[in-house]
């Protein structure tokens, strides 16, 4: 793409949106977007239309220093000399009308768990039948609900006749090479939260479709033309399989979860809110979706207040996308012992205590220790800047971290060198980082699934 073509893009989404009242003529693109005099700083469309269009330009790399007078038309461009700037950076500020306040923090249902022993769990009603006080296991890097068949008959009401009649599907774990096999099966369910009295309360109601599977394989190679059969399986189990544990990730169909679109996270399928209906076209209460991650509840809701303090990456549509909630994975860029950044992918596991890295810069062999550079979503912007060093002594493998608290259980390291990997045949030499769950030690992680963003607020030590 051309610079002039480049600019005359960005020359007519300017002029087709009417911006007279929210950028000036010589105002530049800058992380801090110009906002509104009101109390609301509604992060107007036409800045996040720029946002995303300048971004899609690859305007993080230090050899495009675009240049644009926004008051321009597309006709002035052919007479255009000299240099013009666009101040680009990688990171954005969100901002939320001040009326919209729906918002419900969840805690978490087993304190001092997560992130540095396991998964959170959250409290829930599925199929009408209580899960139990241990709640249900949250996993931000997979999406949807599964359940085993003998725990959806025996505990959570099910009728397997009936279940067999929706879509078959499945679900693909890339990090424990897991594949569930089953059914889709439409199901509501309620978030809990407890009242001072102890007493359980109703918190969110959600209707989704649910992995009610009969069929459990490992499969170490797996691709996603094999569906929902395995073709060489190293363990598989049929029949009353048990199982159950939820899903809330974003950007997780490359992964061998081609099915797992955003119909099937349940925190993006709400009806229902503190008893208040809140779908509908005449619906009153106000909303933004999207939730925060914290190491002891989940936020549903974002609001001007508890954004406060957090920044936004803009995140790129899926490959194919349907649903406009549909975003892929945050970027970062990551350095293997000094040497040159790579872009790549993280994903902020809540899963999983070890971290996975996948790059073309792992060292072959595995070295006895070596530094792993993690900036998000870049160098020139990072707003989640860490070291992790990985160790190893004979069999034992450990790290350590920049930022206390954040060092992972281990580091499993894939050499992506000449390869193709991934599940759907991936992405050549791919640049992946599960952070695991110790992430939530020093930061909490925001996802917009409205305007599709992921923020980061760094913990501080008071």
């Amino acid at each position: 793409m051309s610079l002039l073509t480049v600019l005359l893009q960005l020359s007519t989404l300017v002029s087709t949106e009417n911006t007279s009242s929210s950028l000036s003529s010589s105002s530049s693109l800058t992380s801090k977007s110009s906002s509104p005099s009101s109390s609301s700083k509604m992060h107007t469309p036409e800045t996040r239309t720029l946002a995303t269009f300048v971004e899609s330009v690859n305007c993080r790399n230090d050899d495009i220093n675009l240049a644009l007078d926004l008051s321009l038309k597309p006709r002035d461009l052919n007479s255009l000399g000299g240099s013009f700037n666009i101040n680009c950076q990688s990171w954005i500020e969100l901002t939320i009308p001040d009326d919209v306040r729906t918002t419900v923090e969840i805690p978490f249902a087993t304190p001092n768990q997560f992130p540095n022993n396991g998964p959170p769990s959250l409290m829930m009603t599925i199929n009408g039948r209580y899960a139990g006080d241990s709640g249900v296991q949250m996993d931000t890097g997979s999406t949807g609900i599964t359940i085993g068949k003998g725990t959806w008959v025996q505990w959570f009401n099910g009728n397997w006749s009936e279940a067999v009649k929706y879509e078959r599907g499945w679900k693909f774990l890339s990090s424990s090479k897991k594949l569930y096999s089953g059914h889709w099966v439409p199901t509501t369910l309620i978030f809990h939260g407890k009242s001072k009295d102890g007493t359980r309360t109703d918190l969110l109601k959600a209707v989704v479709p649910v992995l009610v599977f009969d069929t459990y394989y490992i499969c170490p190679k797996f691709t996603n033309d094999q569906g929902s059969v395995c073709t060489a399986p190293t363990d598989q189990k049929t029949g009353n399989v048990t199982g159950l544990y939820m899903g809330v990730g974003f950007g997780r169909e490359q992964d061998g979860m081609v099915m797992c679109t955003p119909d099937k996270n349940p925190l993006l399928n709400i009806y229902e809110v503190n008893g208040q209906n809140v779908m509908g076209p005449n619906n009153t209460t106000k909303y933004h979706l999207g939730y925060i991650v914290r190491s002891n509840s989940i936020v549903w809701g974002l609001t001007s207040t508890n954004i406060n303090g957090f920044r936004w990456v803009s995140l790129q549509k899926q490959p194919n996308a349907t649903d406009y909630r549909d975003w892929a994975m945050a970027n970062l860029q990551v350095s293997i012992n000094n040497g040159k950044f790579r872009n790549g992918s993280i994903l902020a596991d809540t899963g999983i205590t070890q971290m996975y890295l996948s790059s073309p810069d792992v060292p072959k062999p595995i070295p006895p220790s070596y530094k792993i550079n993690l900036k998000v979503p870049d160098v020139q912007g990072s707003l989640a800047g860490y070291i992790v060093t990985a160790k190893r002594a004979g069999g034992n493998a450990t790290a350590e971290s920049s930022i206390p608290g954040t060092a992972p259980a281990y580091v499993g390291a894939t050499n992506t060198a000449g390869i193709v990997s991934g599940p759907g045949g991936g992405v050549y030499e791919r640049v992946f980082v599960n952070t695991g769950s110790r992430f939530w030690n020093g930061f909490e992680a925001a996802f917009d699934a409205a305007g599709g963003h992921w923020g980061v607020l760094k913990k501080t030590d008071s």
